[in-house]
């Protein structure tokens, strides 16, 4: 892999872990598109490292916010915001354990991962319907938390977006899409942080310290950071269609792609 390989990879990454677009599979089809014929694990780490890492430090004062108040006045809010990012951790974990072979085939197949974002893509269309919401995230009950979460175990598939699902899935229960957004990126720190450290286990952590790989990181980190501060923006006027027609545009271009070049 060269630099640039590394930069347009970590880019995609850094701009597709928020947006919902799905980071998965932008990475599965420009993995294919740059010759990498099987996935690329220690570089789907690190890039994920960086994208991580932008979570907590954006949201560095929501998160002291959160631990302070757990010895102070709030605690009690503090503890329920923690149980309901905890309860929507949980399908998630179940499914991507239950079904991790499963889930790893479906990260070779391009024509899987443009199905799943055609099929997403239509679902953020739709969703236009759900962005006048006048809730805030800490309001939801815990069921409608572990509901988020059987929508982000859903984008455990290569081609459905993590923040997308779970920020619609927060949009039909009433919540805005900004705090949805909130909520969903909240989500991101143990689920994307248990992922890696599962992914760990298979991987060769010599190469971590490899220039090429850090300078994936470290793209991710930065552009992840810009795209949540973006999306936010965004959202908090209520646009979020514009990222649905994206997708299907995207997956028909694969479909093309694959029947021309017979991949």
């Amino acid at each position: 892999m060269s630099y640039w390989d590394a930069i347009i990879l970590g880019i995609a990454q850094g701009l597709t872990e928020f947006l919902p677009v799905s980071s998965s599979g932008h990475l599965v089809v420009l993995q294919n598109l740059l010759g990498f014929r099987e996935p690329l694990l220690t570089f789907d780490i690190m890039v994920h490292l960086g994208t991580l890492a932008a979570v907590p430090i954006y949201y560095r004062k929501k998160l002291l916010s959160l631990v302070t108040g757990l010895f102070g006045s709030a605690r009690a809010q503090a503890v329920r915001t923690i149980v309901l990012i905890g309860i929507a951790t949980v399908p998630a974990v179940v499914i991507g354990l239950a079904f991790k072979d499963a889930i790893e085939g479906a990260f070779g197949d391009p024509l899987f991962v443009a199905l799943m974002w055609f099929l997403f893509g239509i679902l953020a269309i739709v969703s236009t319907r759900w962005t006048k919401g006048t809730r805030e995230f800490e309001s939801l009950s815990f069921f409608e938390a572990f509901l988020i979460g059987c929508a982000q175990s859903v984008a455990i598939l290569p081609g459905v977006s993590r923040s997308g699902s779970t920020i619609i899935a927060g949009m039909t229960r009433g919540v805005m899409p900004a705090a949805a957004a909130n909520f969903s990126f909240l989500m991101a720190i143990p689920a994307i942080g248990g992922a890696g450290v599962l992914q760990l286990k298979e991987a060769d952590l010599s190469s971590l310290a490899d220039p090429v790989m850090l300078v994936g990181g470290v793209v991710s980190f930065v552009v992840g950071y810009a795209a949540i501060a973006w999306l936010l923006k965004l959202l908090s006027r209520g646009i979020i269609r514009p990222f649905g027609i994206y997708c299907v545009a995207v997956s028909i271009l694969t479909f093309v792609f694959l029947n021309i070049s017979g991949k």
